[in-house]
């Protein structure tokens, strides 16, 4: 069945009842349209008439020029060969100097050592990066109304451009673009940065609104994006036609794009310390070593400096009981504790939250002598904090816990950056201090806590800020975020103690500016208390969300626990003391008290990895007061020392600021459900992540991840059909001018057929196995091909009549440059051009035509200091104005092959832009400096040298000279420069400028 026919069928379905349709058949689908599903094979290179030292790539050409009875054309000459491939190498035009050098060069092998050269150079690079960046629409702003910039999304383009100048091989390049946070790292050789976590950025390059009013639309509509990017960028495929529906012609379900769906759904957005992580990464497993060797010693010293003490506390506590109740003090009990604990009690029974609560009420005169064991309550001594149960977290009924860190194991351990250590801290584990008071806490349950080590942590100079309230900058390498999950209530209660931001990732939702949903992030401060909060997400109830905190500033804070309930649980780790059993008296209480700090101290000095909560909050409420117990410090400082000083060294060896980048985290599983005709409101079953089924990969299942590495490991497989063709394919594109499949961006159904498959197949095969899948070893194999050298213009009459489309390659075509090569002409041209590789954009230069809400507030130099065109600020809603002229696509979605117009407006633009007209006064300035004294004839000939890599015809030395002639009568009286400038603005705006043949 022809592709109209599919078509016509599928917009006029056959009359009759509305029956219900056909189930989707996928192996039918595959069967109709097999190649795209076949691993590619090597291919017999056929053998042609002339086959002599031709390579096999001509061979598979001439093979079909040969079936067309067509003649290809003669090879081109040397110069316009040079100035083609140099185009296609590094976009920019070769340079007189190249130009002399490549002609005076034995003929034996120049072209390779000129192709060696031109791969060679930091400029291939940002010539393939530009066209790779059409593929993953890229912009430095997120559209919409107010055009809100993409912090730092610029790192991701000069990521790009180090892989193709490094020949990062390209299944490590897709793996990377996949899961690069989740894959053994690549770093940079010189500054150690990670290379391979900056790649997942191109997620989060597409268009965002800000403030929708269904943020569960706009997710699906972003998530749509990234499908659509993903799948045509590597696998050449449309799968984001299934997003409603079963795909009408490829073998692509709405499973199968749900299943692509809820790997994304896995992977929130975070902006990276990608320069200094992996060194953190190292500091951080040191530092755990190091607390692993000291910590045991540390706490045991202060134990037994604490003990002597401790075994006189009941004596002191009856010295207490006596003088409050007018007596006098036990003669044994110095005055000075009594003191201190006199005071310490009286605002323990002020406080009803204190650790001694309970026992100043039975001490302290007003409260009541008799104490209830544990598990027992009495409104005479009942604490605001709930009953006074001891032991683990334990969750009201018909709450859900979301994150549970006060023990291991019962929450996933998702964390950016070093922050909170490896793992959440168990309690009875301490938290250092100060060199002279080395232990600042001990726990008294599990918390995900911030070590004040990683306090120094900064951002380098000129890091951008997010746009809005996220704030994912500045919490970079300081968060942890919570499993994905479905709110019911919305009432979320975190149980933490200092301050926190936390955002709520509703529906992944990220542009949080104006009230709408302002609510989604907010900070709170409990201060030095371990306390509940509240978050009032109720708005939200039926929505998919992560919960994301952070520190606020140098404060401190530990995460114990988050729940959703209708209110907020009553337990806390740090309860009022209360014995296991009922006291009447008072001395016997204090004897039973006495008893328990001793156990605490005994299981400090054990090191016991499973104290149990009320003994280490009674250590941690000795380490806090250890003047009540006369505890000496020296023996703790001098346990500790060797610790601090290590620690201190580690710190002194280590770079503490870093740029970010925008960067996928690695969020829980979530296995999408299809949405029924793709609407939100009407999921239907869960899919299992993983690639379309076609692929016959097996489906993701890990709970723990997103699932990316996994999906990583099934697109670089070798066996996977369409990653090296869809490359291949791209390359010979942009060499050749036209894809062997001309639909570069779909090899489905409804794409183009390929005109050469064998070769494609060959091509792809050799890529795979032979190339090692290296990118620059492919294009030099192309570009060092005799049909690459050809003439642009046929010597067989035939030729045009019988492959009038060029479909067979006959000749090379002519093509103009585009937007971004024609303005680095000019700048290379004019001797202006900044050749400085990466950096910063620079700010779009501002015209009349450049206006609208959210338009930049600054203006860029008119000729953009300079710098290459892929340098210049990518403004989604103000691209500018020049480049739109020569086809700059509008960055949406992918675009692997960009629209080629000729029209007027182009020839207006090379005749009244400013940056052109100035360019050219440049460039004739730069000609009177090197040729001072010349004469008109050697300074024709060094123009169109510079502009068109060539010498003038002598015609065209005739005509130019005649023009300086009528130019001069024109500006008479003007002196040369204005002559010559106008002289070189012509030559700017001729088509040898703007087109290679």
């Amino acid at each position: 069945m022809s592709r109209l026919a599919l078509v016509i069928l599928c917009l006029f379905p056959a009359a009759g009842g509305a029956g219900a349709a056909p189930a989707f058949d996928r192996e039918a689908r595959q069967r109709e349209w097999p190649w795209i599903w076949e691993t590619p094979k090597p291919q017999k290179v056929p053998e042609v008439a002339d086959g002599g030292s031709t390579s096999a790539v001509d061979r598979f050409l001439l093979a079909r020029l040969e079936a067309a009875g067509v003649s290809p054309a003669p090879p081109a000459d040397d110069l316009t060969w040079l100035r083609r491939v140099s185009f296609a190498l590094t976009g920019l035009p070769p340079g007189r100097k190249q130009m002399h050098e490549f002609l005076a060069a034995a003929p034996e092998g120049r072209r390779e050592r000129t192709v060696d050269a031109l791969l060679a150079s930091p400029h291939f690079g940002e010539r393939w990066a530009r066209h790779w960046m059409d593929l993953v629409r890229y912009a430095e702003t997120r559209g919409h109304e107010d055009d809100f910039p993409i912090a730092n999304a610029w790192r991701y383009r000069d990521y790009v451009i180090r892989a193709f100048n490094a020949d990062v091989s390209y299944d490590r390049l897709v793996a990377e673009h996949v899961a690069g946070d989740l894959l053994p790292q690549r770093l940079d050789p010189v500054t150690g940065a990670n290379e391979s976590v900056v790649a997942t950025g191109w997620a989060f390059l597409g268009e965002e609104n800000h403030s929708p009013v269904d943020i569960r639309l706009d997710e699906c509509e972003r998530i749509d994006n990234k499908i659509d990017v993903l799948t045509k960028t590597f696998l050449g495929l449309t799968v984001a036609c299934a997003r409603c529906h079963d795909h009408k012609f490829d073998a692509l379900s709405q499973r199968d794009y749900h299943a692509l769906a809820g790997v994304f759904l896995g992977s929130p957005f975070r902006q990276v310390r990608f320069e200094t992580m992996e060194s953190h990464a190292r500091a951080a497993e040191a530092l755990e070593s190091l607390r692993a060797r000291h910590a045991g010693a540390i706490a045991k010293a202060f134990a037994e400096a604490a003990r002597p003490g401790a075994a006189g506390i009941a004596r002191d506590l009856e010295g207490v009981r006596r003088r409050l109740e007018g007596g006098h003090r036990t003669p044994d009990a110095g005055p000075a504790r009594v003191d201190a604990w006199t005071d310490h009690l009286r605002q323990a029974l002020a406080d009803p939250d204190h650790t001694l609560h309970r026992l100043a009420a039975a001490l302290v005169p007003g409260g009541s002598v008799t104490v209830l064991a544990r598990g027992t309550s009495d409104s005479s001594v009942a604490s605001a904090v709930g009953p006074p149960a001891d032991g683990s977290f334990q969750p009201p009924a018909g709450s859900r816990v979301i994150a549970d860190f006060t023990a291991p194991g019962l929450s996933p351990w998702k964390v950016d950056g070093p922050t909170f250590g490896p793992r959440p801290r168990r309690a009875g584990e301490l938290v250092f201090g100060t060199a002279d008071r080395p232990i600042g806490r001990v726990l008294p349950a599990g918390a995900a806590v911030r070590e004040a080590f990683w306090n120094r942590l900064a951002l380098s100079p000129g890091t951008e800020m997010d746009a809005g309230s996220l704030g994912a900058a500045a919490r970079s390498g300081k968060t942890v975020m919570t499993p994905k999950f479905t709110l019911t209530s919305g009432r979320v209660h975190y149980l933490l103690r200092g301050r926190a931001t936390v955002y709520a990732a509703v529906a992944t939702h990220l542009m949080i500016t104006g009230p709408l949903h302002g609510g989604l992030v907010t900070t709170f401060d409990t201060g030095g208390r371990t306390a509940w909060v509240t978050h009032d997400l109720s708005a939200y109830v039926g929505q998919r969300a992560h919960l994301e905190l952070a520190p606020v500033d140098d404060s401190l804070l530990e995460i114990l626990a988050i729940v959703e309930a209708a209110e907020p649980p009553a337990w806390r780790p740090e309860r009022p003391w209360q014995p296991e059993l009922s006291v009447a008296d008072g001395t016997a209480l204090a004897t039973i008290f006495q008893a328990e700090v001793m156990a605490a101290l005994d299981a400090l000095a054990d090191g016991r990895s499973a104290m149990p909560t009320r003994l280490a909050a009674l250590a941690d409420w000795l380490v806090q007061h250890p003047e009540l117990t006369d505890t000496p410090m020296a023996p703790v400082v001098a346990a500790a020392a060797d610790f601090f000083r290590s620690r201190e060294a580690m710190a002194a060896g280590l770079r503490w600021d870093s740029a970010t980048a925008v960067s996928m985290a690695d969020g829980t599983g979530v296995d999408d459900p299809v949405l029924a005709r793709g609407k939100p409101g009407s999921p239907g079953e869960p899919v299992p992540r993983g690639l379309p089924e076609a692929f016959g990969q097996p489906r993701i299942t890990t709970g723990d991840s997103s699932g990316r590495a996994e999906l990583a490991r099934q697109m670089a497989d070798p066996a996977n059909p369409l990653v090296a063709r869809v490359l291949v394919n791209r390359v010979w594109h942009h060499l050749f001018g036209r894809g062997l499949v001309a639909s570069v961006d779909n090899f489905g159904v409804l794409g183009d057929r390929p005109t050469h498959p064998e070769l494609l197949d060959h091509l792809s095969w050799q890529f795979v196995h032979e190339d090692r899948w290296s990118l620059k070893r492919l294009v030099r194999r192309l570009v060092l091909t005799e049909a690459y050298a050809r003439d642009s213009r046929p010597a067989d009459p035939r030729a045009e009549e019988r492959d009038p489309a060029n479909e067979l390659l006959h000749r090379m075509p002519v093509r103009r440059l585009e937007a971004e090569a024609i303005r680095d002409s000019l700048l290379a041209v004019s001797g202006r051009l900044d050749p400085t590789v990466g950096g910063p954009p620079v700010p779009v230069h501002l015209t009349e035509f450049i206006v609208g809400r959210g338009s930049p507030q600054t203006s860029g130099p008119l000729d953009g200091a300079g710098r290459r065109s892929l340098y210049l600020a990518t403004r989604r809603n103000f691209l500018p104005p020049f480049m739109l002229v020569f086809d700059f696509p509008t960055p949406f979605s992918t675009i692997g092959r960009r629209n080629v117009t000729n029209v007027p407006a182009q020839a207006l633009a090379l005749m009244n832009d400013p940056m052109v007209r100035d360019q050219a006064e440049v460039w004739a300035r730069r000609m009177e400096k090197e040729l001072p004294s010349d004469k008109d004839g050697i300074r024709i000939a060094w123009l169109f040298e510079s502009a068109f890599g060539r010498p003038p015809t002598s015609a065209e030395t005739a005509a130019t000279a005649e023009t300086l002639d009528e130019l001069r009568a024109l500006h008479a009286g003007a002196g040369e420069s204005p002559v010559w400038a106008e002289l070189c603005h012509a030559l700017f705006s001729t088509n040898d400028f703007t087109h290679i043949k």
